[in-house]
């Protein structure tokens, strides 16, 4: 067979060319890569205390998937409401609630756990899902109930790298019966809006009334770390399950910093790998 040497020479003048484009990728995936390490701040105790940048609340007008939330809250109350009154009770769903003033203070229905999907639950509420669903980088829903006179004491999420939205479902009176405290900000929730904040922050919520409270919990995967959604939210998992661990063998705590931090990570990659295979195949 005859040798084409300019058509040779052709594609070996090409190679620099997909070199540069895989280095620029490259540098790329890895800039954003190190970001996410050097500003993501993965909370492991709640002893931490969490010192950065991110104000208390944020402005709703900087973000358009509230307008999609506050134009809908109608459609997501009475479906809802339909659950509810159709006698499904809502059951506490997570491994670690936060800490509550007794234990019967809180429940809940998860849509998404750091992107750990509880496909039942997304059937149950067909129509909250598909809003849920078109919200860029959203990465936890939720309903919560806060059961009348009990609160959630002063806690700490798991990481900086996200935005926490309520949305209000069924609000039993505003301050000071009812509401949210941030810092050293209080807020109230008003049925159909939404209120943001960074639950980087140590906050508590209350409910004084003899009613009970319901509003819709999401979180939002701030810009800067959407690159790195899935492994932000393996990281998340893991600090949720070396808190599950803790709070009922105190094991981690004892350790090093150094190794805490050793197993978050391994921990992580098993979450890492874990997410797209029960998002695909419907695993629990």
């Amino acid at each position: 067979m005859k040798l084409d040497k300019r058509a040779l020479v052709s594609k070996i003048g090409q190679i620099p060319l997909d070199i540069h484009r895989f280095s620029f990728l490259r540098q790329r995936f890895f800039s954003s890569y190190q970001y996410c390490m050097t500003k993501a701040h993965y909370f492991l105790t709640e002893e931490e205390v969490y010192n950065g940048p991110e104000p208390f609340f944020y402005r709703n007008v900087d973000y358009p998937w509230v307008q999609t939330l506050e134009d809908n809250w109608s459609v997501i109350a009475e479906e809802f409401e339909k659950v509810i009154s159709g006698k499904q009770s809502i059951v506490l769903s997570s491994s670690n609630p936060p800490y509550l003033s007794n234990p019967d203070a809180w429940k809940n229905i998860y849509f998404w756990n750091f992107m750990w999907q509880n496909h039942g639950n997304c059937k149950r509420f067909p129509k909250t899902f598909e809003l849920l669903a078109s919200i860029p980088n959203l990465t936890f829903a939720e309903f919560t109930v806060l059961e009348p006179h009990s609160q959630i004491l002063p806690h700490i999420g798991e990481t900086n790298t996200t935005i926490r939205g309520h949305l209000g479902i069924e609000i039993p009176a505003p301050l000071p019966g009812a509401g949210i405290l941030v810092g050293d900000e209080k807020r109230s929730w008003v049925n159909g809006k939404v209120v943001i904040f960074s639950d980087a922050h140590r906050h508590t919520v209350w409910n004084n009334t003899d009613g009970r409270r319901f509003v819709l919990v999401f979180d939002v995967i701030r810009d800067e770390f959407t690159e790195n959604k899935t492994w932000v939210c393996a990281q998340c998992l893991s600090a949720l399950s070396i808190k599950a661990v803790d709070e009922k063998i105190p094991l981690f705590k004892k350790l090093p910093k150094l190794l805490m931090r050793f197993f978050h990570q391994v921990i992580a990659v098993l979450w890492l790998i874990y997410l797209p295979l029960q998002r695909k195949l419907k695993l629990p």
